[in-house]
């Protein structure tokens, strides 16, 4: 859950099949304590000041570049079609039509608890 280039997270307390995790984002997490984990740091903790400098060395390395959804069509996106540019509707949405700013997708995925002060246990 934490593998991402110079991401961390840490072991807050225990519950009885379940370990609490910390993230640097500030989010607890349930897991259960039959996991297996890797201890430790991930490496290459510089890897988000790359200056790729074009979009032809980004395309070399397998990203695909994101168009935005007000210059497609209307049959592609909830925010296209219309004459001329004009501001998407009162909420931004996905290409799939759900709301994207404000709203959590890791709900759905995890069992994640709010911010919540936990007792360290030695």
């Amino acid at each position: 859950m934490a593998r991402a280039a110079g991401n961390s997270c840490l072991v807050v307390g225990k519950k009885k099949d379940n370990v609490i995790l910390k993230f640097k984002s500030g989010w607890n997490m349930h897991v259960s304590k039959y996991c297996v984990a890797v201890i430790g740091h991930v490496s290459n903790m510089q890897h988000k000041f790359i200056k790729y400098g074009k979009a032809g060395r980004r395309i070399n390395l397998g990203k695909k570049s994101i168009v935005r959804g007000l210059a497609k069509n209307a049959c592609d996106h909830p925010h296209g079609g219309g004459e001329g540019r004009k501001s998407p509707p009162s909420s931004p949405k996905s290409p799939w039509g759900w709301l994207t700013c404000g709203t959590s997708s890791n709900k759905k995925k995890y069992q994640i608890l709010k911010k919540k002060k936990f007792k360290l246990i030695r």
